[in-house]
């Protein structure tokens, strides 16, 4: 060991040794604590002795030799004047004490103040005086206290900061400096904690000079923070700048005016303008800056200079190693994309390191879930020649393994070759580790369903790679049953409490359950009330509680425009709307809606409370006055319907009953109208009831991914009015979610009505086909029996639709989805039997949720047209909100 080494270690061991003893020295001074004197109004004596003892008590158990009260006491009535600092001086010295305390406690109205004065007679300031104040009696304790512990420091030599002031600073807070700092005001002063805050307030980036200056007050050390500001950015210049213009560049920097010109901001800024021009393939886009003088020193100009360079789109993707997987199939996987027909609008072909970094991660999950668990995802070597991007990824596949044994173990809350059977690995030959995951996953769930929300379920993994097997035991440990011990609502500053409990199937003080716990989510974003729905939990009130929470964040849910569209059913129409759909936070809607348009007016008042009386009960109501010209003839509609609808014991199912009173006014019919037209423009008023079962599980409205929704229903028309009939309509629509987050649908309905003998039938009550939601590549109700001599539609008693679709995304962050589809159905008499004769049509489209409301844009193409139809008809609707 060398020499230094050795006194350096000495050094330690001295100091070591020194300290405890320096510490034991301190402790064993003499004190003597002088009686408090009590100024107040009332005889509160006593207080100065509790303070007193509290003092003394505290002195005594850090190791202080005191000095017994009473021998105090004795001292100090023996002084013929007032105790002061003279006599507490000479009372120490005649009783051996090298320190002496004393004080005074002050009671003004509720105001206390406690000033506790200390003599130390090794101290270079022989008198320094602490002082504490509170309010009320109850403060006292606190009070006294805190003096007891600053009195045993001051004695020992140390100190407190008492105060810590900021100076210099223009633009920065004092709380941003402060927040740098780990020391705060009342914490023990020491040397090595200032010099670490010193460094992280320099380093902040702001100041071009920091520095810390200790003061010595009789209540203990104030720490004044001297700094020198940075020059504040007074204008910020762009240049070299065609792709953006200098407004947007300006709106990414996001540099505040009179920001301080740190490097560490500027640096943040040039990051997000970076980071903007490589979204949009200008990835060589090199920006620099500089500082401007400008003529007031405390302030200088930024200059941004960009280099945009050229713009590189990727020409192509190809993977390097792969024998097992086709590049084809992992191409597929990748959202990074070549350069392609539609990249104005989808920004493939653009590199975006994010979605690379994404994208390797994805290959690897590829291949993990096809068995080649062994298989290494290299980093991408991107090519630049010209303005094109050449993007080769390298892999390492390995051997694949398939499924070997799979066995679970532990805490197990059924047979194990029933839970086995409920798992899909078993059922798998080729190892997956997304399949694995889906077991451990749907596992937890089967164990939270019973309570058990802190299950631990481990996969012991086993492979052999001779066989190039992997084997797998589930190890389950299910902990204790949890309960629902608080749920709390956060966010909802409109919606009331209420409204978001009614949809939530978990209640306090009832078993925890993962499914239940699902499904409230999904029914409070069913509502469209909020744009984030967030569940976390916490530990409760015993180890077998757990408190949920529950954050939303509201979107707005009223709507009111005026506007003008078209659609292929209405043509050119002018509309205005107002509505709400969560009337005064109570999750009531309403809707008064106006459209004119070339073919049809329509005005409409709605109203729906879903839960009547806070009842699951809703009740609703429709106002109605509409006017539509039809090839035949045109119809005026009037009327209301009044309806009511409660859930059943049944998931996702409900019943309706509704009443409608209708009354129609045929007009306009041609002099050689068909009789059948004629007969139905005397018939005017309809009275009827109708009944609705219906299960709906879709996760969405617009635009659904999974789940069905089925309903059957019956109306009964004939009490009272002209026309008597009874009309079923079954329907069925179903989700299946596919590859790519492509979704296949499958929808159909099937109606049947007859007329009653007690009243008419008119044809304007029958069924209709055509249009956008019924057989696209048809006119909007198009689809009738006709009249053999005039062509007229009449309608029929019969009818049945199917629609296959297959939906893609297009552009997802836009919310652009293309569909391809197949329609079927016709409308039939009652002599005539269905799928006796049935119209088709194929076709595309798209659609999009925009800011002007669900845009539909679909061309339908008629397979058979008859001589009056055409081959093909666009379909447009979008709807109306605001």
């Amino acid at each position: 060991m060398s020499r230094r080494l050795l006194t350096f270690f000495l050094f330690l061991a001295v100091l070591g040794l020194a300290w405890p003893a320096q510490a034991q020295e301190l402790r064993t001074k003499k004190v003597a604590v002088l009686p408090v004197t009590v100024l107040s109004k009332e005889p509160l004596e006593y207080l100065g002795e509790k303070v007193r003892q509290i003092i003394q008590k505290r002195l005594q158990a850090e190791g202080f030799t005191m000095v017994p009260p009473g021998e105090v006491d004795q001292e100090v009535s023996r002084l013929k004047e007032p105790l002061d600092e003279a006599r507490a001086q000479e009372v120490g010295r005649k009783l051996g004490a090298q320190v002496v305390v004393w004080g005074t406690l002050v009671k003004v109205g509720e105001v206390l103040s406690l000033k506790t004065t200390i003599w130390d007679s090794a101290a270079k300031r022989p008198v320094f005086t602490l002082t504490a104040q509170g309010a009320g009696l109850t403060s006292l304790d606190t009070m006294s206290g805190q003096a007891a512990s600053d009195v045993s420091l001051r004695i020992m030599g140390k100190e407190r900061i008492v105060r810590i002031e900021v100076k210099g600073n223009r633009r920065v807070e004092k709380d941003g400096v402060m927040g740098a700092m780990k020391v705060r005001e009342g914490d023990l002063f020491t040397l090595q904690a200032l010099r670490e805050d010193l460094k992280a307030v320099y380093k902040m980036g702001y100041f071009t000079d920091v520095k810390f200056d200790i003061s010595d007050k009789p209540e203990g050390k104030v720490l004044t923070i001297q700094v020198e500001e940075k020059a504040a950015i007074k204008e910020v210049m762009i240049k070299g700048n065609k792709k953006f213009k200098a407004k947007k560049v300006k709106e990414t920097l996001d540099l505040k005016p009179f920001t301080v010109a740190s490097d560490i901001t500027i640096n943040e800024a040039v990051k997000k303008v970076q980071a903007m021009y490589r979204d949009k393939g200008y990835i060589q886009a090199k920006i620099t800056t500089s500082l401007q003088p400008t003529k007031n020193k405390n302030e200088v100009n930024l200059v941004v200079n960009i280099d945009e360079g050229a713009r590189l789109y990727i020409k192509e993707v190809k993977f390097e190693g792969n024998k097992a997987i086709k590049s084809k199939e992992l191409r597929g996987v990748l959202e990074t994309k070549k350069k392609g027909m539609l990249s104005f609008i989808t920004s493939s072909g653009v590199l975006n390191k994010e979605n690379m970094e994404r994208d390797m991660e994805k290959v690897a999950s590829y291949y993990y879930n096809h068995g080649y668990i062994k298989a290494k995802v290299g980093e991408p070597k991107i090519e630049t020649k010209k303005n094109w991007m050449y993007i080769t990824i390298p892999i390492t596949e390995g051997p694949q393994f398939m499924v070997g044994k799979v066995d679970i173990r532990g805490e197990l809350l059924e047979d194990k070759a029933k839970t086995l059977k409920r798992m899909s690995l078993p059922k798998k030959k080729i190892y997956s580790r997304e399949v694995l995951q889906k077991d451990m996953t749907d596992l937890a769930d089967f164990y939270a369903d019973h309570a058990f929300a802190n299950a631990d379920i481990t996969p012991l993994i086993k492979e052999d790679e001779k066989k190039k097997i992997v084997d797998v035991t589930f190890d389950v440990r299910t902990g204790k049953k949890v309960k629902f011990d608080r749920i709390e609502i956060t966010g909802n500053v409109k919606t009331r409490d209420k409204v978001i409990r009614r949809e939530l199937r978990v209640y306090e003080q009832e078993p925890f359950s993962a499914t239940k716990l699902k499904e409230s989510t999904k029914n409070l974003r069913r509502l469209e009330y909020f744009e984030e729905v967030n569940f976390s939990t916490s530990p409760g009130s015993a180890p077998d509680r757990m408190n949920l929470k529950i954050t939303v964040k509201e979107r707005p849910t009223g709507t009111f425009g005026v506007g003008a569209g078209y659609s292929t059913q209405d043509k050119v129409v002018g509309l205005a709307e107002v509505s709400q759909n969560n009337l005064f936070g109570r999750g009531m809607q309403l809707k008064i809606q106006g459209i004119i348009g070339a073919i049809s007016h329509r005005y409409r008042v709605s109203f729906l409370d879903p839960y009547l009386f806070d009842r699951p009960l809703a009740m609703g109501t429709d106002l109605f006055n509409w006017q539509r010209q039809y090839p035949e003839y045109t119809q005026t509609s009037k009327g209301g319907v009044l309806r009511f609808g409660h859930p059943l014991r049944w998931k996702y199912t409900r019943a309706y009953i509704q009443y409608r009173f209708e009354n129609v006014n045929l007009s306009d019919l041609e002099h050689n109208a068909s009789p059948v037209l004629k007969e139905a423009a005397t018939i005017h008023n309809t009275s009827a009831v109708g009944a609705t079962l219906r299960r709906d599980s879709r996760d969405a409205l617009f635009f659904p991914t999974k789940g069905s929704d089925n309903s059957i229903s019956v109306e009964s028309a004939g009490l009272g009015g002209d026309t008597a009939f009874l009309r079923y309509v079954g329907e069925t629509g179903w989700y299946y979610p596919i590859k790519w987050g492509t979704v296949g649908v499958l929808h159909g309905r099937v109606g049947y009505m007859r007329q009653l003998p007690y009243g008419a039938l008119p044809s304007y009550e029958k069924f209709f086909l055509g249009g956008i939601d019924t057989i696209r590549g048809f006119k909007y109700a198009d689809i009738s029996p006709r009249d053999p001599r005039t062509n007229d539609r009449l309608g029929g008693e019969k009818f049945v639709q199917m629609n296959v679709e297959y939906r893609f995304p297009i552009y997802k962050k836009l919310g652009l989805m293309g569909t391809v589809f197949f329609d079927a159905g016709n409308v039939y008499t009652t002599d005539q039997q269905y799928f006796s004769s049935v119209r088709t049509a194929v076709g595309t489209g798209i659609r999009w949720f925009s800011p002007m409301g669900p845009l539909r844009v679909e061309w339908g193409y008629n397979l058979r047209p008859k001589a009056w139809e055409k081959h093909s008809a666009w379909e447009f609707t979008i709807g109306s909100m605001f």
